[in-house]
């Protein structure tokens, strides 16, 4: 699983193969925890994970393991975490699969690699920069799932004055950025993710949608399958 989401329960309920087995109630066919980055829409789904029966297992940088001590301090006391480094060289997670994680300065983009169908997945729902290693991992992926949470710098403040902009919270923003990047791109599907409420591509008929459609770019929607 990539990220903790708080609506992680629902997820769970809605998907079957995420439920658990009958023979053991407290725990999930969830075999490890990818984290992007410390955000708390990243990370608060973890404490819902606290009465498994073995600990949890999570990848994620140094920093972001430092940064959510909070959420090792609450867990700890019920099934704790495993705590797992990411390495920029491909690690096997068994069952063909294979990962490695690209680092950017304050979030970490996943690469996954399916040994059987040699199937490549890109997935960056955190990425406040674009460096020259995520530009050729996305440029040989068979997908790519990428940050799209806000269309321009200053969109909250439209709502919100005193609001950071978009690249002080360490997301690029559509406009002007990532979708030039994007619309450029040799990766098979591109795919918009991790899209704020704010943001004018999630209205049907909005010129920015348009934009992005016609740049060939998908918009993700909740209980979207992706079959590779």
């Amino acid at each position: 699983m990539i990220n903790a989401s708080p609506d992680l329960a629902r997820q769970i309920d809605s998907f079957p193969q995420l439920q658990p087995a009958l023979d053991e109630p407290r725990n999930s066919p969830i075999s490890a925890i990818f984290l992007t980055n410390a955000d708390i829409d990243h990370a608060l789904g973890l404490i819902l994970l606290r009465q498994w029966e073995r600990p949890l297992v999570v990848y994620a940088s140094d920093q972001t393991r430092t940064q959510l001590g909070w959420v090792d301090a609450l867990l700890r006391p019920f099934c704790g975490i495993e705590w797992r480094p990411v390495q920029n060289t491909f690690t096997s997670l068994g069952w063909n699969i294979f990962f490695r994680g690209i680092q950017l300065k304050e979030s970490t983009v996943f690469q996954f690699r399916d040994e059987r169908s040699n199937a490549v997945a890109v997935i960056a729902p955190a990425v406040g920069e674009l460096t020259q290693e995520l530009v050729n991992a996305t440029a040989t992926a068979d997908i790519v799932l990428f940050d799209g949470t806000f269309w321009s710098n200053d969109e909250l403040r439209s709502v919100r004055p005193n609001a950071r902009s978009a690249r002080e919270m360490n997301h690029l923003p559509i406009s002007g950025e990532s979708l030039p990047f994007l619309r450029q791109s040799s990766a098979g599907r591109r795919i918009y993710l991790h899209i704020n409420n704010t943001n004018p591509i999630l209205t049907p008929g909005s010129t920015e949608r348009r934009e992005v459609e016609e740049a060939g770019i998908e918009i993700a929607v909740d209980g979207m399958d992706i079959d590779l």
